[in-house]
């Protein structure tokens, strides 16, 4: 949340009157509490003169003086742009010179004469009020300007812009506001290396900055952002920033950096360098900690999109194999049945003449391979040829049960809402080490399917009452042409799986039972609640209808 910020002191007063009496006094008077600082000049022209110089916080003018009054002297201000808070501080008691001064644009009017003590008091309170009054505006202004820079960021986010143009973009409108010296963004890899850089304000130092970058070295702004989790770290140049080669720019600035982070990824940091009473005042140290964000969320979304057109480049050139694949199986199938046609009759011809049995049976052997070689390369090359999406267990095995014959075998779930990030063919799984069971466990009666959540993953396990897999075969299972019916469903099983980065074992006990356990990683299984409370709705909904008609 923004708050006004508190007043820099001392506030910077610039009195002018041609009563040299009258401006000790008033100095005397205001610098008392310690909050105000007084420059006194005798003549508008001595003023001026001042403004080339020192800082002014708010003016103080007599009405009458000799080369100009009061009046001419604040419109002289105000039509050159400046918008500083004027005080018209003067004997003259008119009605017509107060409100000739507030159409001029003055900031208070105050009347000398009358008791000293509450006179400067009045002063005093006049002063500190345009002072913060002023210092709330531009603020207020400055603020405004940082939010549609943020609202820019964010449309252009959105569009269609390559990063380094947005980025590049941002540094350059941030330092385009007043008080900001420069701004740059430096992105690093998981191993710290540097991968990009953008700035703006920079360009006769970025030589030097990112061969000090290349060489591995980090500035001392740059390591405690990357360890700070309580907002923008503030940094005013001292030793510590000799080695730093942007130290010499900086000796009139202070520096904010945040590191860039998004759902627990970093990225970088983000630093930019601004005027001292900028750096120190809460509200901007907000805007800055809002800037990074923007950028992080935009690095996270770049991030997304080019995980995403890798997807679907990979996806792309696995249709185009597919295709391949499918065409070359067609016509090696072609051939084959031809090549069968001829095996048949040579194993005819082979009871006339036996002398040529052995190369027959050898030739049936090469064709039943060819045939398990193309049944291989049919089910491996759907692997991976579709996206992975979140698949419901409970919905996967219900339909199994209502498409397969099981006999008088239970099968038996208690998933819940469970749902596996995955590949699509993950049914064909479930399907795979059901029949294994049936097949293999000689005696099964019942088959359950459950799910079991670890500190860092969950378990699916499906586990039968069988004969179970002896341990000396529990790892050969998982490999390509072991088993009665040769290996290729639990081979392909593991395949399927790794897509994902989970795994699959088997933990039974020989003769108890075999138990496959798939290993899920936390960030691909999810417990979805939104299936629940639509059936909830529906029973809900269904019994108020039975009330109505009854």
């Amino acid at each position: 949340m923004y708050h006004s910020s508190p007043p820099l002191f001392p506030v910077h007063v610039l009195h002018v009157d041609d009563d040299v009496h009258i401006l000790e006094v008033t100095k005397a008077f205001l610098e008392r509490s310690g909050h105000i600082r007084v420059c006194s000049c005798s003549s508008v022209q001595e003023a001026f003169e001042h403004l080339t110089v020192y800082p002014v916080d708010v003016f103080i003018s007599d009405y009458e003086m000799p080369e100009m009054s009061g009046i001419e002297f604040l419109q002289t201000i105000r039509g050159h742009g400046c918008d500083i808070p004027f005080i018209l501080f003067t004997g003259r008691g008119r009605e017509s010179v107060a409100v000739s001064a507030i159409n001029s644009g003055a900031t208070f009017y105050v009347q000398k004469g009358g008791e000293p003590r509450s006179q400067y008091a009045e002063l005093s309170d006049k002063v500190m009020k345009a002072y913060r009054q002023n210092r709330d505006q531009q603020k207020l202004r400055h603020l405004s300007r940082i939010f549609q820079v943020l609202r820019e960021v964010s449309d252009t986010i959105h569009g269609n812009e390559r990063r380094e143009e947005v980025f590049a973009r941002l540094c350059s409108r941030i330092t385009s506001e007043p008080g900001y010296q420069n701004m740059r963004i430096v992105l690093f890899d998981a191993n710290g290396n540097v991968t990009g850089v953008y700035h703006a304000g920079l360009e006769e130092q970025m030589g030097r900055f990112l061969s000090y970058l290349q060489a591995g070295n980090r500035t001392s702004c740059y390591k405690k952002a990357l360890q700070s989790r309580s907002g923008p770290v503030i940094c005013a140049p001292d030793e510590t920033c000799v080695s730093c080669p942007l130290y010499s720019g900086h000796h009139d600035a202070h520096t904010l950096t945040v590191r860039l982070e998004h759902a627990g990824t970093v990225f970088g940091i983000v630093s930019v360098t601004l005027q001292p009473e900028y750096a120190r005042d809460p509200d901007e140290q907000a805007m800055v900690q809002d800037v990074a964000r923007e950028i992080s969320y935009a690095l996270h979304h770049f991030l997304l999109q080019e995980e995403h057109n890798e997807m679907e480049n990979l996806i792309g050139t696995n249709k185009k194999l597919d295709i391949l694949n499918t065409i070359t199986r067609h016509d090696i199938r072609n051939e084959l049945t031809a090549q069968l046609f001829h095996y048949d009759n040579l194993l005819e011809l082979s009871h006339k003449y036996p002398e040529i049995a052995h190369d027959v049976k050898e030739l049936g052997i090469s064709l039943n391979n060819i045939q398990e070689h193309l049944m291989f390369s049919d089910v491996y090359q759907k692997i991976g040829i579709q996206k992975p999406q979140w698949l419901s267990i409970s919905r996967i095995i219900e339909n199994i049960k209502h498409s397969h014959e099981f006999g008088n075998v239970s099968i038996l779930h208690s998933t819940g809402p469970l749902e596996v990030y995955t590949d699509p063919m993950f049914g064909k799984i479930i399907i795979n080490l059901v029949e294994n069971a049936l097949m293999h466990g000689s005696r099964v009666s019942t088959i359950q399917i459950r799910f079991v959540e670890r500190i860092d993953s969950g378990l699916l396990i499906i586990e039968d009452d069988g004969m179970g897999i002896p341990d000396n075969k529990k790892k050969v299972i998982f490999e390509r042409g072991v088993g009665r019916n040769s290996g290729l469903g639990l081979f392909y099983t593991r395949e399927i799986l790794g897509m994902t980065g989970m795994s699959i074992t088997e933990n039974g006990t020989y003769g108890k039972g075999a138990r496959f356990e798939i290993c899920i990683p936390k960030s691909c299984y999810r417990f979805y609640k939104g299936e629940e409370l639509m059936n909830a709705l529906h029973t809900s909904f269904a019994g108020q209808v039975h009330a109505d008609d009854s």
